[in-house]
């Protein structure tokens, strides 16, 4: 029991360091790269395995999925860039234009509700809607002139993701050296069972946020709303947070669709409404399965906490550290208590 608890001592310890220096700028462009190298060979691990399976040299197989996944990225860089940077330059028209619309809408309001607390909604609701819409374009685009930036750590990505994927079981291996010879057996199968759930998350994730921007692509495209790319973008990121992000990712659409007509942003609700059922009830149900397996409750919860200390990179990365937990919780319940 004693050990037990050593352990628990010792890992939020390092979990504390781990927390603190990455308040340090270049460690936290470490950690960051890292994680996105982390991220990506467990979304291409499974093809990894497959030709590993199939006879392939790990080293082989490692280089050939890194190169096309190379050439998937830079040529989907070189479709999507260049009418991303044509949607752009008329953001700013356009902010100017659903910030008149929102002025218009609550001034027109603010004499039906007498009620004081409706009135004190409808307030707080005004003076922050520019605020976050302004903070959604302005991160979007720092985003991607931050890449341009730092070409030379975005090139050590393929590199790490390279030493996940072939020497991944290595590094696993040697990582057991830290803890005691009669607790390595209980590490690797937390290890096996953190691995199975956490990367059929990813995957998972990547495959949703896929099909949800492409259908919300088709669907703006088809109903004529502008900037049909930046929006498809973000409602698929935003799709990666659970409960809220369906709805953070639909209302920058619809608050364009207002500009073209109301008619327009009804029928833009209706059809995102619509993929979002269709992606919770059908297609995440397939994909993702059983992988997450917590109670709303729980994943709110998470959802707040991972927001208010990491803003939107805690709230998409709460879900996977309480899956993460919640495995090292059981496993250690059955070994040890």
């Amino acid at each position: 029991m004693k050990k037990t608890y050593k352990y628990i001592i010792v890992s939020l310890i390092i979990l504390l360091i781990i927390i603190i220096s990455s308040k340090i700028p270049v460690v936290s462009e470490v950690y960051s790269l890292m994680l996105i190298s982390f991220i990506i060979s467990y979304s291409i691990r499974p093809i990894h395995k497959a030709l590993v399976e199939r006879g392939v040299h790990k080293s082989v197989s490692a280089i050939a999925i890194i190169l096309l996944f190379i050439i998937i990225i830079v040529g989907g860089i070189i479709v999507i860039i260049p009418s991303l940077f044509k949607e752009s330059l008329n953001v700013n028209t356009t902010l100017i234009k659903i910030q008149a619309f929102v002025e218009s809408f609550y001034e027109r309001i603010k004499p039906i509700s007498s009620n004081k607390t409706m009135y004190a909604f409808l307030d707080i609701v005004y003076s922050n809607t520019n605020k976050v819409l302004l903070d959604i374009f302005n991160k979007l685009f720092k985003g991607i002139l931050n890449m341009g930036e730092n070409l030379l750590s975005i090139a050590v990505v393929p590199i790490v993701v390279y030493y996940f994927l072939a020497d991944g079981d290595i590094i696993g291996n040697r990582m057991l050296v830290f803890f005691p010879t009669k607790s390595r057996g209980m590490i690797k199968k937390i290890w096996f069972d953190i691995d199975k759930i956490l990367g059929r998350y990813i995957l998972s994730q990547f495959l949703l946020c896929a099909i949800i921007g492409i259908l919300t692509f088709i669907v703006l495209v088809i109903l004529k709303v502008d900037y049909p790319i930046i929006l498809s973008l973000l409602n698929a990121l935003f799709n990666i947070i659970p409960y809220f992000g369906p709805l953070f990712g639909a209302i920058p659409a619809i608050l364009v669709a207002l500009l073209t007509s109301t008619k327009t942003a009804i029928w833009t609700a209706v059809w995102l409404y619509l993929i979002q059922q269709i992606e919770g009830n059908v297609i995440s149900p397939k994909i993702t399965g059983d992988s997450v397996s917590m109670h709303p409750v729980i994943v709110i919860i998470l959802l707040i906490i991972g927001g208010k200390i990491g803003g939107f990179i805690g709230m998409v990365l709460a879900v996977p550290i309480g899956v993460i937990l919640k495995v090292i919780y059981e496993d250690l319940n059955y070994y040890m208590f």
